[in-house]
């Protein structure tokens, strides 16, 4: 190569990417964390609900629609993808100070006696002096601190998306959580307003009974406080029906409204097989554990960033250009050329240990953010095992809490048909009907608390980590699973 320039950038180019191979500090390790063989309250098995998509855990058509509207239009959601996409361009400004940054500058002036913004000699001449100059710069990463640094963005971009994934996973909670709530206020409805009917159909029997002079006011009054009881509840369900419904549509990011809905609670709860898998996978599934995974390794290499902080910083500057005593004459013969090549080198020699409390800070930081990655795997093996046993508890529960209901409407009806025939009291009527209904309430209580398992289960195993972004946001329109 006959050009000495280039041939002189070209071998401290070659130099420098050679000596780049070299980055200080510890390299990241994924953590040995122990987990069981199998979750409390269930069998070891490679099947797991969490393999299933969204909508084929959660069948219900309209409550699919009001997934699907959260994930559109949630004002949180939104917040959260414009973060990670911040935190994505992040990761090319840590990553530019590897490659030579380039830039330009020019100036010019016109004026008699005057050059370049100072007054001189120029013979009474009026001139129009101009310049153009390009420079090269390049700091060489040599210790690996800028390497450190990209690593470290590209952990925090990568944490900021498993946010992002645990944020869907929690509005898929909140708003099934929510619709199976309404399930359970619309028959706590029905059996208040059942309720009602039967004290009202009650007080009718004895107030005739009073007027035909069979009855007393005692009982008239008793089934008349039974009845003005009842409707006491009715305002304040609907107006937590009404509550729910408009926080449901604010996830939705629609105004305040009803929302539809189908469906029972014990169809819902019934709708699927939930074999919960190997604790293991949670580790790989779980959005909020890989989160504090990414931001572990990029506390791992903050402390190679702080590490490099010891070591001098090299910078190679190249700079070439053009000028001319008059602007007009830039590209012909009176104009002039130059270039040039400028090492420079910089480090620290005294700082008051600012350097080693920086290390110690950030070697600091990764002991809490390794502490916290492993208490969000406990936390997490304990949430799987604890919804587990109460899933197969509150079964039971819901079962033997039908068989009570069965049991205090056999004896309503008995004790109503008894006092009809003279053979019993009103009160042995009024204490069969105030033992059914709450049992009742109790039951669609239970049912929801059943239910409910199966959204908490989804969630806790990481639901749908199989899927990408766009298929969790359009379910299954878009989706071939």
């Amino acid at each position: 190569m006959k050009n000495p320039r280039i041939r002189t950038i070209l071998t401290l180019a070659a130099t420098a990417l050679s000596l780049n191979s070299c980055m200080v500090g510890p390299d990241y390790q994924s953590p040995d964390t122990e987990v069981p063989e199998a979750f409390r309250g269930s069998f070891a098995t490679e099947d797991s609900i969490a393999d299933l998509p969204w909508w084929k855990v959660f069948k219900n058509k309209d409550l699919q629609d009001l997934i699907l509207a959260t994930y559109s239009n949630n004002r949180d959601l939104r917040t959260m993808m414009a973060n990670v996409e911040q935190a994505r361009q992040h990761i090319t400004i840590a990553n530019a100070p590897l490659f030579p940054w380039a830039s330009y500058s020019g100036s010019t002036s016109k004026g008699r006696n005057y050059n370049s913004g100072n007054i001189a000699n120029t013979g009474n001449m009026t001139t129009n002096p101009g310049s153009i100059q390009g420079s090269l710069s390049w700091e060489l990463d040599l210790w690996g601190k800028v390497r450190r640094q990209t690593e470290a963005a590209e952990a925090d971009y990568l944490a900021t998306k498993e946010a992002q994934r645990a944020l869907m996973l929690s509005l898929l909670s909140q708003v099934t959580d929510g619709y199976l709530t309404l399930l359970e206020l619309d028959e706590q409805l029905v059996i208040r307003k059942n309720s009602v009917v039967a004290y009202s159909k009650f007080l009718k029997l004895v107030n005739e009974q009073m007027e035909g002079e069979v009855g007393d006011i005692l009982q008239v009054a008793s089934a008349q406080a039974a009845l003005s009881a009842a409707e006491a509840t009715i305002p304040l369900l609907e107006s937590q029906i009404a509550s729910l419904e408009n926080t449901l549509n604010v996830l939705a990011g629609r105004a305040p409204g009803k929302i539809q809905r189908s469906g029972s609670l014990a169809e819902f709860a019934n709708s699927v097989k939930i074999p919960a898998g190997i604790p293991a996978q949670i580790l790989s599934r779980r959005p909020d554990i890989r989160q504090k995974e990414q931001n572990l390794r990029a506390a791992n290499a903050e402390v190679g960033v702080a590490i490099a902080n010891y070591f001098p910083s090299i910078s190679l500057t190249a700079a070439g250009g053009t000028s001319s005593s008059d602007l007009r004459d830039i590209t012909g013969r009176t104009r002039g050329s130059g270039w040039g090549i400028t090492p420079s080198i910089s480090g620290p020699l005294f700082q008051a240990g600012t350097l080693r409390a920086s290390e110690k800070a950030a070697r600091a930081a990764f002991e809490a953010a390794k502490s916290d990655y492993e208490q969000t795997v406990l936390n997490a093996l304990a949430e799987v095992s604890s919804t587990l046993v109460s899933r197969a508890k509150m079964s039971e529960v819901t079962k033997q809490q039908s068989i009570a209901v069965e049991s205090y409407q056999i004896s309503v009806d008995r004790s109503f048909d008894r006092y009809t025939t003279g053979l019993s009291d009103y009160f042995e009527v009024l204490y069969a009907q105030q033992n059914l209904y709450p049992a009742q309430i109790s039951l669609a209580q239970y049912k929801y608390e059943y239910a409910s398992t199966l959204v908490k289960l989804y969630v806790a195993l990481g639901g749908g980590w199989n899927l990408t972004d766009d298929q969790i946001m359009k379910g299954g329109a878009n989706s071939s699973n």
